[in-house]
């Protein structure tokens, strides 16, 4: 029970109301008419046993509401830089860890971490290492593991902190992360692998660099209404852009393209037709415009990333599942 109310740090609360009867709705569709023309392909099965947290419930933060959904914001899945390995979250036996199995056939699956409580993870942009978080000692902390082979850990985080989303960045040496500091509230920070200091640069969480501008980075941002939007933040400069902002809406856990030209996020929606809240995937160019929703379905769609040929989209899903089982499934995309 512990994990859950710590987990709550790093959620997102959503509240809409319903406002008519819901439409009971069969999951084991894998794709609705609003997602015409798009190939969807499930990577995992049920055995395989993907983590997803996400809530359909009401009053996390002790005021209670109509309806609403939160879900865990920080990255799930993760694809490998030469796009033929897929990673994700495994739940089993109590335990949450790192699994491998092929981007493209799917199959077997190769557990790579051997600890307790994982919750989120990013590849490298070498290949070579996974950056994840884990819960130890009722503290959220950064780590680092080889992503092929062994099993030794080196920690990031002090054990003192709640840190969360780690990436490391192109130069292979500085790790970017958010730290919780309060409900709600949280900071941008790195690690310098080589001189071993931290520093903190600006609010936000789900940090992630962008590789077209130099000390540039994305990232997700509380509003006083407890909903999230997209920011860009130049360290050097000290500006900081709004990217996507709906009021009553959140956008969380951007992620750019290959070529530099759209962030991928997730949203939260409404399932017109069913009259259920959900979360979905969408883009937006990098200025702002063009905000594009991807998915439909009235399962949750989220933790979206880019394959790196920027032309598919990997994400986690419940449909296809009568049972609203979550797996990696696999997207087209061509705008």
């Amino acid at each position: 029970m512990n994990k859950y109310i710590t987990a709550f740090l790093a959620l997102v609360l959503l509240t809409f109301s319903a406002g008519a009867k819901k439409i009971k709705f069969d999951y084991s569709i894998v794709f609705v008419p609003e997602e015409g023309g798009v190939n969807f392909e499930r990577i995992t099965d049920d055995a395989d046993c993907v983590l997803y947290t996400t809530y359909n419930r009401s009053g996390i933060f002790g005021k209670k509401k109509a309806s609403g959904v939160d879900w865990w914001v920080n990255p799930q899945i993760a694809v490998s830089p030469d796009g033929k390995r897929l990673a994700y979250l495994n739940f089993k036996n109590g335990t949450q860890n790192i699994m491998v199995k092929d981007a493209h056939k799917g199959g077997a699956s190769t557990q790579r971490t051997f600890r307790t409580t994982v919750e989120d993870f990013s590849w490298s942009p070498d290949g070579s290492t996974f950056c994840f978080t884990e819960v130890r000692n009722g503290h959220h902390g950064v780590y680092l593991v080889n992503a092929d082979k062994g099993s030794v850990v080196k920690q990031i985080s002090n054990g003192s902190d709640n840190d969360y989303a780690g990436i490391i960045a192109p130069d292979g040496n500085t790790i970017f992360f958010h730290r919780g500091e309060g409900l709600s509230s949280y900071s941008i920070w790195s690690y310098d692998r080589k001189s071993n200091l931290f520093s903190n640069y600006s609010r936000g969480m789900n940090p992630i660099v962008n590789t077209k501008a130099k000390n540039e980075i994305y990232c997700s941002r509380f509003t006083d209404a407890k909903e999230s939007e997209i920011w860009r933040i130049n360290f050097e400069t000290g500006v900081e852009e709004i990217i996507l902002s709906i009021p009553g809406r959140s956008f969380t856990t951007p992620q750019l393209s290959p070529d530099g030209r759209w962030l991928l996020v997730t949203g939260s929606s409404m399932a017109e037709k069913e009259k259920l809240v959900n979360t979905d995937i969408y883009v937006v160019r990098t200025d702002g415009s063009d905000l594009t929703q991807l998915t439909y379905h009235p399962g949750n769609d989220m933790s979206a990333v880019w394959a790196p040929d920027g032309k598919s989209i990997y994400f986690l899903s419940q449909r296809g599942s009568a049972d609203k089982n979550v797996n990696v499934w696999k997207m087209s995309f061509n705008l």
